[in-house]
Protein backbone atom coordinates (compact mmCIF):
# COMPACT_ATOMS: atom_id res chain seq x y z
CA UNK A 1 0.00 0.00 0.00
CA UNK A 2 1.41 3.08 -1.19
CA UNK A 3 1.14 6.35 1.47
CA UNK A 4 1.79 9.00 -1.55
CA UNK A 5 -1.56 11.04 -1.92
CA UNK A 6 -2.01 12.31 -5.79
CA UNK A 7 -1.77 16.42 -4.78
CA UNK A 8 -4.44 17.87 -6.87
CA UNK A 9 -4.01 19.91 -9.31
CA UNK A 10 -4.34 23.67 -9.66
CA UNK A 11 -6.31 25.14 -12.55
CA UNK A 12 -5.75 27.92 -14.05
CA UNK A 13 -8.98 28.83 -14.67
CA UNK A 14 -9.95 29.78 -11.14
CA UNK A 15 -7.42 33.55 -11.62
CA UNK A 16 -10.39 34.04 -14.52
CA UNK A 17 -13.01 33.20 -12.89
CA UNK A 18 -12.17 35.68 -9.64
CA UNK A 19 -12.19 39.08 -10.11
CA UNK A 20 -10.95 42.48 -7.83
CA UNK A 21 -13.14 43.11 -5.33
CA UNK A 22 -14.71 46.60 -5.65
CA UNK A 23 -13.65 47.31 -9.81
CA UNK A 24 -17.76 47.77 -10.35
CA UNK A 25 -17.61 49.97 -7.68
CA UNK A 26 -14.18 52.04 -9.06
CA UNK A 27 -15.46 51.68 -12.62
CA UNK A 28 -19.47 53.26 -11.59
CA UNK A 29 -17.87 56.28 -9.34
CA UNK A 30 -15.10 57.26 -12.05
CA UNK A 31 -18.36 57.69 -14.11
CA UNK A 32 -20.08 59.63 -11.71
CA UNK A 33 -17.53 62.05 -10.86
CA UNK A 34 -16.83 62.57 -14.24
CA UNK A 35 -20.55 63.57 -15.09
CA UNK A 36 -20.73 65.89 -11.91
CA UNK A 37 -17.24 67.45 -13.94
CA UNK A 38 -19.18 67.99 -16.95
CA UNK A 39 -21.94 69.45 -14.94
CA UNK A 40 -19.59 72.11 -13.55
CA UNK A 41 -18.06 72.80 -16.57
CA UNK A 42 -21.19 73.63 -18.06
CA UNK A 43 -22.26 75.57 -15.24
CA UNK A 44 -19.35 77.52 -15.28
CA UNK A 45 -19.84 78.14 -19.29
CA UNK A 46 -23.49 79.03 -18.75
CA UNK A 47 -22.48 81.47 -16.04
CA UNK A 48 -19.66 83.04 -18.04
CA UNK A 49 -21.86 83.50 -21.28
CA UNK A 50 -24.96 85.17 -19.18
CA UNK A 51 -22.13 87.74 -17.64
CA UNK A 52 -20.70 89.03 -21.15
CA UNK A 53 -24.76 88.36 -22.14
CA UNK A 54 -25.16 91.21 -19.39
CA UNK A 55 -22.36 93.20 -20.42
CA UNK A 56 -23.67 93.56 -24.10
CA UNK A 57 -27.10 93.66 -23.53
CA UNK A 58 -26.45 98.26 -23.88
CA UNK A 59 -25.90 97.20 -27.86
CA UNK A 60 -27.31 93.53 -28.13
CA UNK A 61 -30.65 93.87 -26.53
CA UNK A 62 -30.88 89.85 -26.37
CA UNK A 63 -28.68 86.96 -24.81
CA UNK A 64 -26.30 85.25 -26.34
CA UNK A 65 -28.53 82.52 -27.56
CA UNK A 66 -30.27 84.68 -29.66
CA UNK A 67 -27.32 86.84 -30.88
CA UNK A 68 -27.52 84.48 -34.42
CA UNK A 69 -31.60 85.98 -35.18
CA UNK A 70 -31.64 88.77 -33.80
CA UNK A 71 -28.67 90.63 -34.44
CA UNK A 72 -25.94 91.67 -36.30
CA UNK A 73 -22.55 92.34 -36.21
CA UNK A 74 -20.53 95.84 -35.92
CA UNK A 75 -17.00 96.70 -35.10
CA UNK A 76 -16.72 93.01 -33.54
CA UNK A 77 -19.61 93.58 -30.79
CA UNK A 78 -23.49 92.29 -31.74
CA UNK A 79 -25.86 94.94 -31.92
CA UNK A 80 -29.44 94.50 -32.18
CA UNK A 81 -30.37 94.17 -35.86
CA UNK A 82 -33.66 96.79 -34.69
CA UNK A 83 -31.78 99.52 -33.55
CA UNK A 84 -29.13 99.30 -36.05
CA UNK A 85 -32.17 99.90 -38.92
CA UNK A 86 -34.20 102.52 -36.55
CA UNK A 87 -31.21 104.94 -35.11
CA UNK A 88 -29.30 105.85 -38.10
CA UNK A 89 -31.29 106.30 -40.30
CA UNK A 90 -34.24 108.05 -38.01
CA UNK A 91 -31.53 110.17 -37.30
CA UNK A 92 -30.07 111.08 -40.33
CA UNK A 93 -33.90 112.16 -41.67
CA UNK A 94 -34.23 114.18 -38.25
CA UNK A 95 -30.70 116.12 -39.13
CA UNK A 96 -31.70 116.54 -42.93
CA UNK A 97 -35.01 118.14 -41.71
CA UNK A 98 -33.38 120.59 -39.94
CA UNK A 99 -32.13 121.92 -43.63
CA UNK A 100 -35.95 121.60 -44.58
CA UNK A 101 -34.46 118.76 -46.77
CA UNK A 102 -37.54 115.59 -45.84
CA UNK A 103 -38.53 112.66 -47.23
CA UNK A 104 -42.24 114.11 -47.72
CA UNK A 105 -44.46 117.01 -48.06
CA UNK A 106 -44.87 118.66 -44.54
CA UNK A 107 -48.35 119.11 -45.73
CA UNK A 108 -48.86 115.44 -44.64
CA UNK A 109 -47.99 115.38 -41.40
CA UNK A 110 -48.71 114.60 -39.03
CA UNK A 111 -50.52 111.53 -40.98
CA UNK A 112 -47.58 110.18 -42.88
CA UNK A 113 -45.73 109.86 -39.23
CA UNK A 114 -48.62 108.11 -37.41
CA UNK A 115 -49.33 105.63 -40.72
CA UNK A 116 -45.67 105.04 -41.51
CA UNK A 117 -45.17 103.38 -37.97
CA UNK A 118 -47.83 100.89 -38.30
CA UNK A 119 -46.20 98.38 -40.25
CA UNK A 120 -43.34 98.30 -37.56
CA UNK A 121 -45.91 98.02 -34.57
CA UNK A 122 -48.09 95.02 -36.67
CA UNK A 123 -45.04 93.19 -37.14
CA UNK A 124 -43.40 93.39 -33.53
CA UNK A 125 -46.59 93.06 -31.63
CA UNK A 126 -47.68 89.94 -33.91
CA UNK A 127 -44.20 88.78 -33.21
CA UNK A 128 -44.73 89.09 -29.47
CA UNK A 129 -48.12 87.44 -28.72
CA UNK A 130 -47.10 84.45 -31.11
CA UNK A 131 -49.53 84.97 -34.09
CA UNK A 132 -46.64 85.90 -36.50
CA UNK A 133 -42.94 84.34 -36.77
CA UNK A 134 -40.01 86.11 -36.85
CA UNK A 135 -38.37 87.35 -39.90
CA UNK A 136 -35.20 89.28 -40.36
CA UNK A 137 -36.61 90.75 -43.84
CA UNK A 138 -39.42 91.77 -42.24
CA UNK A 139 -37.55 93.46 -39.28
CA UNK A 140 -35.37 95.58 -40.80
CA UNK A 141 -38.03 96.30 -44.18
CA UNK A 142 -40.70 97.71 -41.52
CA UNK A 143 -38.15 99.12 -39.64
CA UNK A 144 -36.95 100.91 -41.93
CA UNK A 145 -40.35 102.42 -42.78
CA UNK A 146 -40.45 103.61 -39.01
CA UNK A 147 -37.19 104.93 -38.95
CA UNK A 148 -38.58 107.71 -41.48
CA UNK A 149 -41.64 108.44 -39.37
CA UNK A 150 -38.97 108.63 -36.44
CA UNK A 151 -36.46 110.71 -38.05
CA UNK A 152 -39.45 112.87 -39.21
CA UNK A 153 -41.00 113.24 -36.01
CA UNK A 154 -37.79 113.88 -34.49
CA UNK A 155 -37.01 116.38 -36.61
CA UNK A 156 -40.12 118.36 -35.05
CA UNK A 157 -38.89 117.70 -31.65
CA UNK A 158 -35.14 119.15 -32.28
CA UNK A 159 -37.32 122.69 -33.80
CA UNK A 160 -39.53 122.15 -30.60
CA UNK A 161 -38.88 120.67 -27.46
CA UNK A 162 -42.00 118.85 -26.69
CA UNK A 163 -43.69 119.07 -30.17
CA UNK A 164 -46.52 116.78 -29.79
CA UNK A 165 -45.70 115.49 -33.70
CA UNK A 166 -43.01 113.72 -31.78
CA UNK A 167 -44.33 112.62 -28.55
CA UNK A 168 -47.64 111.50 -29.71
CA UNK A 169 -46.62 108.96 -31.39
CA UNK A 170 -43.56 107.72 -29.24
CA UNK A 171 -46.14 107.33 -25.85
CA UNK A 172 -48.93 105.92 -28.02
CA UNK A 173 -46.87 103.00 -30.04
CA UNK A 174 -44.61 103.01 -27.20
CA UNK A 175 -47.25 101.98 -24.62
CA UNK A 176 -48.60 99.06 -27.55
CA UNK A 177 -45.53 97.67 -27.86
CA UNK A 178 -45.02 97.33 -24.22
CA UNK A 179 -48.67 96.03 -23.59
CA UNK A 180 -47.74 93.87 -26.29
CA UNK A 181 -44.67 92.64 -24.85
CA UNK A 182 -46.35 91.91 -21.36
CA UNK A 183 -49.03 90.07 -22.76
CA UNK A 184 -46.57 87.89 -24.77
CA UNK A 185 -44.02 87.39 -21.26
CA UNK A 186 -47.10 86.23 -20.19
CA UNK A 187 -48.19 83.54 -22.28
CA UNK A 188 -45.01 82.42 -22.81
CA UNK A 189 -45.04 81.68 -19.09
CA UNK A 190 -48.16 80.00 -19.05
CA UNK A 191 -47.47 77.82 -22.02
CA UNK A 192 -44.20 76.52 -20.73
CA UNK A 193 -45.95 75.77 -17.32
CA UNK A 194 -49.06 73.82 -19.24
CA UNK A 195 -45.98 71.95 -20.77
CA UNK A 196 -43.72 71.16 -18.15
CA UNK A 197 -47.45 69.47 -16.25
CA UNK A 198 -47.99 67.25 -19.41
CA UNK A 199 -44.59 66.29 -18.85
CA UNK A 200 -44.76 65.34 -14.98
CA UNK A 201 -48.48 64.01 -15.81
CA UNK A 202 -46.47 61.28 -18.49
CA UNK A 203 -43.71 60.96 -16.04
CA UNK A 204 -46.16 60.05 -13.17
CA UNK A 205 -48.88 57.35 -15.57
Amino acid sequence: MSNDVDQPESSGSEHHLTSKPGSGESSGGNAVALAMFDAKLKSMADAQQQKAGRKNMWLAHHWPEHYAERCTVIGGRHVCRRCAALYPLGLLVAVLATFDIVPWPGALDPWAIWILSLPATVAYCGEAIGVIRYSAKVQVSTTLIAALAFGRALGYEFEQRWSPEFWGPICFFGLIWFMFTATGMALRKKRGQHHAHQASSQDNS
